[in-house]
């Protein structure tokens, strides 16, 4: 645009050189015209002295007068061309002074135009094209750049102002200080530098589920306030639950205050925008203002909450880590002492492992000792168990084979199965009497197998005893195999005994 203005500079500057050479030309004009009508005098002489052969002198010019009339005319011709050439002269110098009229118009207008771009150049954008300059498409295409250089530079503006606005952000976030300062150094830093009145900034309480402030400044004063609001209450919590920023222009009344040394007013705009980041919101931010927030104020408020979310999130992952750390030092600590206690309870299992093995050793060699003794008793004592009412729990092989019974048979019934029926009754009265009373009772008893067939035994029961109850009894019996022997011992006992002797062979 200025090279455009150079250009016209020059132009105007040629044209008023020409316009100076013209306006002192018509005095020439005048002259030259003179002198040509002279010119063309003496050469219509000339021409006539040369065709007649005439000598150039005062007499032959005489002559040529008085007999040629045309000479008198031609003779004219330098008044009559002077006149000519002095009125083409005054016709340059009107045309010349309306090219000059239009070269100063045009010159103002280039003026204008120059005046117009310089402010442009200078980022006046509120200049308005002067009604004067007449070239309307020219302004109307210079009023269309002035709106795109005002915009662009409104743009760049915005720009810079939050580009200056997030490196200072950063630069606070990066200061190592605890979760309430920095709270409230943010919202101090968005209060002055969003040009607002208050704010207010709240976090949430995970155990609570609730928002609770953590930060109040209004009017380059830290305010000490505690409040408490629960999530999904007032447009606080409706924020947080939204996860969207929200935008008061028209401000209920008693809504919120802004104390000043005028007293309490109510703010023109509010905004209300969620702390967040990856969709995590972690606290909200109230503004409130008594001028309307741009849009791209609005964007800043919401870029710098997101970098704050991002340092919260960071301090509570911290503190979780540490806790973390702390639980699993604590862990290390307690496994270190368990793993103490098992290498003392380690040891102590070894010693007992030990002993249980020279136990285990011994207990085999008193295995070996029953087993042996099973055995024999297996082969030579008739054994069995009952509960306290005589019903058979155990039988050893031997009493199968003596009695002929199979262990079936016999496991659940009473000893009288075996019973022969000339025992008397008396006799097994006094053996229930004396095994009741937690005394061994030992006689010699006729028995019947299961074919019908007899057997003597030598019987003795032995009740058992378990917290000084008896439990069950025991029966040893040892078969007597001579009949005679077996029926003399019976009529002996039953002598003792003062009983009645029934034996039938």
């Amino acid at each position: 645009m200025s090279g455009y203005i150079m250009e016209r500079n020059q132009k105007e500057e040629a044209r008023m050189a020409r316009s100076v050479s013209f306006a002192w030309s018509e005095k020439k004009m005048s002259a030259l015209g003179f002198g040509l009508g002279l010119g063309l005098v003496a050469f219509a002489i000339t021409i006539d002295i040369v065709t007649r052969d005439l000598g150039f002198n005062f007499g032959s010019i005489k002559l040529i007068y008085d007999q040629n009339v045309t000479h008198w005319i031609i003779l004219t011709s330098p008044m009559v061309l002077a006149t000519v050439f002095f009125v083409m002269g005054k016709m340059v110098k009107s045309r010349e002074r309306v090219i000059e009229a239009k070269l100063e118009e045009e010159k103002h207008q280039s003026h204008l135009l120059e005046t117009f771009i310089s402010h442009l150049q200078e980022s006046n954008f509120r200049v308005e094209m002067p009604e004067e300059f007449k070239n309307r498409e020219v302004a109307t295409r210079l009023e269309t750049f002035k709106v795109k250089l005002a915009s662009e530079k409104s743009k760049d503006e915005q720009r810079s102002w939050e580009n200056e606005g997030l490196a200072s952000f950063g630069d606070l976030l990066r200061k190592e200080t605890g979760r309430d300062e920095l709270s409230y150094e943010v919202l101090r830093f968005l209060v002055k530098y969003l040009s607002c009145n208050q704010g207010s900034l709240f976090l949430i309480d995970q155990a609570r589920e609730s928002l609770e402030l953590k930060a109040c400044y209004a009017y380059d004063k830290k305010k000490y306030a505690s409040k408490v609001i629960a999530v999904g209450d007032g447009l606080v919590g409706q924020c947080f639950l939204e996860k969207e920023t929200i935008l008061l222009y028209d401000v209920p009344k008693g809504y919120v205050h802004i104390t000043s040394g005028l007293g309490l007013a109510n703010p023109d705009c509010i905004a209300i925008v969620p702390i967040k980041h990856n969709d995590t919101v972690v606290g909200v931010i109230e503004l409130a203002s008594f001028d309307r927030l741009e849009r791209f104020r609005v964007a800043f408020l919401e870029k710098c909450a997101e970098a704050f979310a991002s340092v919260i999130q960071s301090v509570i992952v911290n503190q979780n880590v540490k806790e973390l750390l702390s639980t699993s030092q604590q862990q290390m600590e307690e496994l270190r002492s368990q793993e103490e206690e098992m290498r003392q309870n380690m040891e102590e299992l070894q010693a007992i492992q030990e002993q249980m093995g020279r136990q285990l050793e011994e207990n085999i060699v008193i295995k070996n000792l029953l087993e042996a003794r099973e055995r024999v008793l297996a082969q030579t004592t008739i054994l069995s168990e009952s509960d306290l009412y005589g019903t058979i729990t155990y039988v050893n092989p031997k009493f199968i084979e003596v009695s002929g019974y199979s262990s079936a048979e016999l496991i659940g019934k009473g000893h009288n199965i075996v019973r022969h029926p000339d025992m008397p009754k008396e006799l097994f009265r006094t053996m229930w009497a004396t095994i009741k009373a937690g005394q061994t009772f030992r006689g010699i008893v006729k028995n019947r197998r299961k074919d019908g067939g007899i057997y003597w035994v030598d019987a003795t029961i032995v009740p058992i005893f378990e917290n000084g109850k008896v439990i069950k009894y025991i029966g040893a019996r040892y078969h007597i195999t001579d009949e005679e022997i077996a029926e003399r011992l019976f009529e002996r006992q039953m002598e003792i005994l003062q009983l009645q002797a029934v034996v039938g062979a």
